[in-house]
């Protein structure tokens, strides 16, 4: 029970995300924003200065997105963590989709307004 309680919650948040996030250059900017956090995270015990660069590179990246290209705030302004987690959630769901050619987000996010 708590885990489809779980899988809920996360499916609501991240249609919330995809909500705030629907232009498409927005979209690849917040993509390229994603994998630069990433990255920020792995550099975190290697070396600070990439690390923070890469953090900057993250905020620039999705502010851009949101305040030119979609018109609105990021998610983070008001959720912060539903802007955390649900962006990377985001981020490697579509890395995987890229990798493997497959529709896996919107199959995923259907399944719950069938339920």
């Amino acid at each position: 029970m708590r885990l489809k309680k779980f899988k809920y919650r996360v499916q609501r948040d991240l249609d919330y995300y995809l909500k705030e996030h629907q232009n498409k250059t927005n979209q690849i900017l917040h993509y390229f924003a994603f994998l630069s956090a990433f990255l920020a995270w792995l550099f975190l015990f290697y070396d600070l200065k990439a690390t923070l660069i890469l953090g900057l590179i993250h905020y620039l990246l999705s502010w851009i997105g949101h305040f030119y290209f979609e018109g609105n705030k990021p998610a983070s302004f008001r959720y912060p963590l539903i802007g955390f987690y649900s962006g990377f959630t985001w981020f490697f769901i579509k890395t995987i989709e890229i990798v493997t050619g497959k529709d896996i987000l919107n199959t995923w996010l259907n399944e719950k307004r069938e339920d």
